[in-house]
């Protein structure tokens, strides 16, 4: 056999090699999954984003302190018993602004914030999912991190803004992890997933497009792109126009952009469903292919375990909500440290129920 004919078998061999060892180690965690639950994703020794245990949708005042920061302990809401669902895995993913793609910045962006915000909840018993989306201008506490993620101030504002203080990693992240627990009553959120406007194109462009239709008028992007459209095939930066872009001169234009992003939802994880069906693999390797554009402290092993959940789960429309409430002026004064004219408020006793319908099971008397 010639030289080079050998020395090409030898590549071949170890390439082969090399391949059969990924695929080894793949299905070894595949198969380690099945041994693993939703506990892995709770608190723990390691855990670095605060544990939000104080639940203010409780009306009783039987609890002691201590008892607070238990799950396990009973809460009363509306003269009902109810206890946390301990089988639920919440996950923030948030989309974080781009200074406005190609130079058309939105003249009210700051740079970083989470344009999107979306809690996504799995049911690892029931293997459900449901998502609910947080509008961005929602008033809540802020918490102003100076250049060392030191908490310098807190403050009234959007809750989009939360992501633009700090040094933009891990302590900004968990920021709007406990600004979306703390909106929600509580709810524990101990994993994020920030993911930067640029890897929306290749996300979709990876399932082969995600089909829509056009709710309102986007040709100032894309002159194809009218309002009415039907099954409308996103690519590339179409998919960007849909999910972020939005009309900056018309005041509710991000509760428009938010209800394309839930639309958008509920074609992108079946989409993500049947790639994962088809490839065990498909969820680390687009994370890999992404990972200088997304920001997460999920580890692998827990990526492995939701992914083979994923081929399980149900979605239905109605597990798709946003926050109740209303956009509207803000007259000046009227909320404490509050510096902007327009602001979502949420409704109180709507969303109160809201977190009880999807947090909360009733207590065994």
């Amino acid at each position: 056999m010639p030289t080079w004919a050998k020395a090409v078998l030898i590549v071949l061999a170890s390439i082969i090699a090399i391949l059969l060892i990924t695929l080894a180690a793949a299905l070894r965690k595949w198969q380690r999954a099945d041994y693993l639950t939703a506990d892995m994703f709770q608190a723990n020794e390691t855990t670095t984003v605060p544990v939000l245990k104080i639940s203010q949708l409780d009306e009783s005042t039987k609890k002691t302190a201590a008892d607070k920061y238990l799950d396990s302990v009973p809460i009363t809401f509306n003269g009902k018993r109810y206890k946390y669902n301990d089988n639920l895995i919440n996950i923030l993913v948030t989309g974080i602004d781009d200074y406005g793609l190609k130079g058309d910045k939105e003249i009210d962006a700051s740079p970083y914030q989470a344009d999107t915000i979306v809690l996504g909840t799995v049911d690892a018993v029931k293997k459900t999912v449901s998502f609910i989306s947080i509008p961005r201008d929602t008033v809540t506490d802020i918490k102003v991190l100076d250049l060392s993620d030191k908490v310098a101030s807190t403050r009234k504002g959007p809750i989009a803004i939360q992501h633009s203080f700090g040094t933009q990693g891990e302590k900004t992240n968990e920021a709007v992890a406990e600004a979306v627990s703390n909106l929600l009553y509580g709810v524990p959120i101990y994993r994020y997933v920030a993911v930067d406007i640029t890897a929306i194109p290749d996300i979709n462009d990876s399932l082969g497009g995600i089909t829509v239709d056009i709710p309102e008028d986007l040709t100032k992007w894309n002159p194809d792109m009218a309002e009415g459209t039907k099954d409308y095939l996103l690519m590339g930066e179409d998919a960007v126009i849909f999910v972020a872009r939005r009309d900056t001169d018309i005041d509710d234009s991000a509760m428009g952009r938010m209800k394309r992003q839930m639309q958008y939802m509920k074609k992108l994880f079946p989409a993500m469903k049947d790639r994962t069906a088809q490839d065990i693999m498909f969820p680390i390797k687009l994370y890999r292919s992404e990972a200088d554009k997304v920001a997460t402290n999920l580890t692998i092993d827990e990526m492995t375990y939701l992914a083979k959940l994923m081929i399980d789960l149900e979605l239905d429309d109605d597990q798709i909500e946003s926050v109740p409430g209303e956009m509207r002026h803000i007259e000046p004064g009227e909320i404490e440290d509050y510096e902007y004219e327009m602001g979502y408020i949420a409704d109180e006793e709507a969303l109160k129920q809201l977190v009880i319908d999807r947090f909360y099971v009733e207590a065994d008397e």
